[in-house]
């Protein structure tokens, strides 16, 4: 089996983005771990059963708590680290900035009311 290198340590961890993929892959790493304890640990069948119905229950109970993110905070699930280091700005903040450009670019006399 090949060994993960760093720089793919550094991919994995760069590909989770959103709290979406957080659970993901977090699912991934607790269903892959309990599975591969069931196979090794060399416990009775039921213990291995009991094991199982446990997996079953968690991967059920993360798509149940993803699905209800999804109709309550639909937003939650989806809000990326681009959201939190550039938040969308102010309307009055973004109001000004025009004002600002339509004085910059426009001529005086084609801002003056004619209608007047």
């Amino acid at each position: 089996m090949a060994r993960l290198t760093q720089m793919h340590w550094v991919q994995l961890v760069k590909a989770i983005a959103t709290p979406l993929s957080f659970f993901v892959l977090t699912l991934l790493i607790v269903e892959s771990t309990l599975g591969l304890v069931l196979i090794y640990a060399g416990f009775s069948e039921t213990n291995k059963w009991t094991g199982f119905l446990w997996i079953v229950g968690l991967f059920i109970g993360v798509v149940v708590f993803v699905a209800l993110m999804t109709v309550f905070k639909p937003k939650n699930l989806l809000y990326g680290k681009e959201e939190h280091s550039n938040p969308q700005l102010d309307e009055s903040a973004l109001r000004d900035q025009i004002e600002d450009i339509i004085v910059n670019k426009v001529k005086p006399e084609c801002l003056k009311n004619k209608s007047a």
